[in-house]
This record gives structure tokens, sequence and C-alpha cells, in this order.
């Protein structure tokens, strides 16, 4: 038989929260944000132009395929329909 306890009971408007877990100050999440951003590693100059070139080569060839495709069909819808 488990005993009841007071935080058993959710409050009234408000979900229970899980248990072990606290509200954190704003200041304190800055500091944890700034400590994980500082375990980033960020890429060099050559692996970003690298990086950025891959995007825009895999882009075009994205648009250009959407782009044949909705030409493809508007010509078989106004062959087909007139």
């Amino acid at each position: 038989m488990a005993t009841d306890t007071r935080d058993a009971a959710p409050r009234a408007g408000r979900p229970a929260r899980p248990a072990g877990r606290r509200r954190t100050t704003p200041l304190r999440f800055y500091r944890e944000v700034v400590a994980e951003l500082r375990k980033v590693v960020y890429p060099g100059r050559s692996e970003l132009i690298t990086y950025v070139i891959v995007v825009l080569v895999f882009c075009s060839v994205t648009v250009a395929f959407v782009a044949s495709l909705d030409f493809g069909l508007t010509k078989a819808m106004l062959a087909i329909f007139g």
C-alpha cells in the first residue's frame, strides 16, 4: 500500500512537475547555455566554404528537379484537358 505525500497531488491549475526537477533561474540558464556553446567545435574557413557549396548545389539540383516535374506535369495536363 502506497503512502500519499503532499507532492503526489497536482496543484490546482498547474501540472505536476516530475520528481527531482527544480525550476532554474534565468541567470543559471544563461550560464549553462554559454557553457554548452563553449563546447561547440566551429568549422574552419575552408570547411565552411565546402559546406556552403554543397548546400547550394543540393538546393539547385532540388529546385531543378521540382521545376522539371512542374513543367512536365503542366504540359501533360494541358495535353489531356486542352
